[in-house]
């Protein structure tokens, strides 16, 4: 696939990660980003002007709306956007449904993973659309997921509803990491003990992933920061009520989120184990 029949639109950290594997794959993408970037053009409209492929890596349903809503000024009948944020379900239907409004398709791909298994190829990602969509789409987000996996998992909501329960479990983790660390200073058992001990549990993944972190207590240049996550439970919290220990984890990672006038949003998600915060 050559560079022009590629878009990407939103240059995060994510975002940039995606557009640089494709370059170095040799599809180098038409760029976008709200705030201006050098060698991005100045609109969706124009990034998806004979595009293909339109990939949106955005933070939230919101701006998936507003983006998408550009891209069918610039894009030609049958463009396939491949929306890579984590919204709710029916949030992700309606985006299809504007979508196939303005003669475009559409598949939801959910990345799971940081910016470093992007670089890996070692991503899992979710893609809920039609399976010729998906197949297409895929010679995309193989290149994220060449060492990882790239699945198909039904139709559009079902990809993001996976996600969603994906990131619940991390951030189930991330607030037991949080509870632990605190009851341990609270026993008076050193800290590198907790944390040892962790790591050899069922909170091993998520602890021995984010060890080095911890153990520097550096948190900053986040893989997967408290603010997504805490915007991806309140997802979970505000469609399902009878999930109170959803609700409980949601609620810490807001506050979170906003400490420090809201400096502690890009913080990566092992802050939560922070020593300043656990005792």
């Amino acid at each position: 696939m050559s560079a022009a029949e590629v878009a990407v639109c939103g240059l995060g950290r994510m975002g940039t990660a995606l557009a640089e594997a494709l370059a170095r794959a040799g599809t180098a993408p038409v760029m976008w980003n709200r705030t201006p970037r050098p060698g991005a053009v100045a609109s969706p409209a124009e990034a998806a002007r004979g595009a293909r492929i339109v990939v949106l890596v955005l933070f939230d349903a919101a701006a998936s709306h507003d983006v998408l809503a550009q891209v069918r000024e610039g894009a030609t009948p049958g463009t396939l956007v491949v929306n890579c944020a984590t919204v709710a379900p029916g949030e992700s239907r309606a985006l299809a449904d504007e979508a196939e409004a303005g003669g475009l398709r559409y598949v939801e791909a959910p990345l799971i993973g940081s910016v470093p298994k992007v670089r890996e190829g070692g991503l899992r990602i979710l893609a809920g659309g039609a399976p010729a969509d998906v197949a297409e789409a895929g010679r995309v987000l193989r290149v994220w997921s060449r060492t990882g996996e790239l699945r198909r998992t039904g139709p559009v909501g079902s990809a993001t509803a996976l996600k969603l329960v994906a990131n619940l479990g991390l951030g189930l983790a991330a607030a037991g990491l949080r509870e632990a660390l605190a009851y341990g200073a609270a026993l008076g058992v050193p800290r590198a003990d907790v944390i040892a001990t962790l790591a050899a549990g069922h909170l091993a993944p998520f602890v021995v992933a984010k060890g080095e972190r911890l153990a520097r207590e550096e948190y900053g240049h986040a893989d997967f920061t408290v603010a997504a996550l805490a915007k991806d439970l309140r997802l979970v919290a505000s469609q399902t009520p009878g999930l109170p220990v959803a609700q409980a984890a949601a609620g810490l990672l807001a506050r979170y989120a906003a400490a420090d006038g809201g400096a502690g949003g890009g913080l990566d998600v092992a802050a939560l184990g922070a020593a300043s915060r656990t005792g």
